[in-house]
């Protein structure tokens, strides 16, 4: 008889210890699965982020190459005006919209609210007020000086870009 109840208490204490490896290991393996799915979702997360970001960097930088060159293309029109005329002529609201200029903004405010950077942002704001500054100038000096400070800053900004695409790759 006592053999069986040493046989019983193994089979119990047997039962009790695989029970608990086997709650152990189940917990465990849950734990490193949850991990994975946590380490996995958060990847996820950062490649839809840069994805994101390389296609709204990629549309800022476009938009601010289409706005310059709506600038570009009013001054060319005030300026073959000035020729005709000898007169300055400054913009006015009533002038007609400069080609493409109304697009290109538009365009560049809602890219540039998708960009994180805010050194990006900020250029890009800059280089719209230096555009818009130089097409709507009261003289061909002031229209100078604006134009003139457009291409260092749309320089730094292709820069800034340069330095920001790599991250996201």
């Amino acid at each position: 008889m006592s053999s069986a109840v040493f046989g019983l208490v193994g089979v119990l204490l047997g039962s009790l210890s695989t029970s608990l490896l086997t709650i152990y290991r189940e917990r465990l393996t849950t734990h490193r699965e949850q991990t994975a799915r946590d380490e996995q979702h958060e990847r996820d997360r950062n490649t839809a982020r840069d994805i994101f970001q390389r296609d709204s960097i990629l549309a800022l930088q476009s938009a601010v190459s289409d706005l310059i060159r709506a600038a570009y293309t009013e001054l060319d029109r005030i300026l073959a005006e000035l020729n005709q005329t000898d007169h300055w002529t400054a913009r006015k609201w009533e002038t007609p919209t400069a080609t493409g200029w109304s697009d290109a903004v538009l365009r560049l405010e809602l890219a540039q609210a998708r960009v994180f950077d805010d050194q990006l942002r900020s250029l890009a704001a800059e280089l719209r007020t230096l555009a818009g500054e130089s097409i709507w100038a009261k003289s061909l000096a002031a229209s100078k000086r604006h134009s003139q400070k457009m291409e260092p800053v749309y320089r730094q900004f292709n820069e800034a870009v340069t330095s920001a695409l790599p991250s996201l790759y």
